[in-house]
Formats: C-alpha cells, sequence, structure tokens
C-alpha cells in the first residue's frame, strides 16, 4: 500500500509542476488533462479526503491521480482543487491543452 500512496504522492507533484508552468526536461511523464462530461449543470462525486458526496460542476477540467479504484472509477484532482472520486465513463480525455 505503501507504494501507491508514494505514486500518488509523486503524480501530485507533478500536476501541481504542470498547474504552476514549472515543468522541467527529466521531471519525469507529463499527465494529461480530463474533463468533466457536460457544459451545463453539476455531478455529485465522493470526496475522499472530506468523506462525504459534494457537488462538482461539469465542465471542468482535471487530472487524472489514479485509475485503480474499483467498479469503473477513478480518482481526480480538478483545476479548482478537488479530489473526487468519479465513474470514467463521466470523463473526456482532452489531452495537454
Amino acid at each position: 500500500m505503501e507504494g501507491d500512496d508514494e505514486k500518488l504522492a509523486q503524480r501530485l507533484k507533478m500536476i501541481m509542476k504542470q498547474f504552476s508552468g514549472e515543468v522541467r526536461q527529466g521531471d519525469g511523464e507529463m499527465v494529461p488533462e480530463v474533463a468533466i462530461k457536460g457544459q451545463n449543470g453539476h455531478v455529485h462525486c465522493y470526496s475522499p479526503s472530506k468523506k462525504k458526496i459534494i457537488r462538482v460542476t461539469r465542465g471542468i477540467k482535471a487530472f487524472i491521480l489514479s485509475e485503480e479504484l474499483t467498479h469503473d472509477k477513478v480518482l481526480i484532482y480538478t483545476f479548482d482543487g478537488k479530489i473526487i472520486e468519479i465513474e470514467a465513463t463521466e470523463l473526456i480525455r482532452t489531452g495537454f491543452d
């Protein structure tokens, strides 16, 4: 389990570098962006840090933290700073916009 936590922490560090524009050659593989499907409305997702269901705006961009969750769910970090579990079918892969 410790290896999974370390991988998650490294991926989050890379996301923060991408967010701030400080990625340098040799930092590792960049994390592609995704977006939550839809342009209007909200989706309700589980937030592991808050241990409750929260409302997230559709259309927001995010980064995939982990695709290894059960029941076709992934863990993502949204551009507004939320870490949530969401069904993989709710995401659109947008690459490196």
